[in-house]
């Protein structure tokens, strides 16, 4: 992975990893009888791709939380927090200057639980 783009090779191994889940490119909307429901229409995970001028060991040894600038990890995107008709997972890598990243995710809770996004992160790893 030498000389390439962290976030490129990531955002690839998203599109390949979205073939077999692709359900989290749709949105939520509401069905009959007030059921929620996926519609997979392919409206796209929102992706985004940041820099930051800092490097990993300015968040501290050992890494824990409280993180400064934690807020700046991962991006507002306006309609993002909305439960229904919104981007049901939220991805933004983060590149710094030392030559680390952060990955930083935010998702719909509805769409699976804590196994399945583990098995979804998984999958994006095995296709990077």
């Amino acid at each position: 992975m030498e000389g390439k783009d962290i976030a490129e090779v990531i955002k690839e191994a998203l599109a390949q990893t979205l073939v077999f889940y692709y359900p989290f490119a749709g949105r939520l909307k509401e069905g009959a009888n007030g059921k929620l429901i996926v519609e997979c229409n392919s409206e796209e995970v929102k992706f985004i791709k940041a820099d930051a001028n800092v490097t990993l060991q300015q968040f501290g040894e050992p890494l824990q939380p409280p993180f400064p600038c934690f807020k700046e990890l991962l991006f507002d995107v306006p309609g993002s927090q909305a439960m229904l008709n919104g981007p049901l997972l939220l991805i933004q890598v983060t590149r710094l200057k030392c030559g680390g990243f952060i990955f930083s995710l935010c998702f719909n809770q509805v769409t699976c639980d804590a196994t399945g996004l583990q098995q979804f992160m998984s999958a994006i790893g095995e296709m990077a």
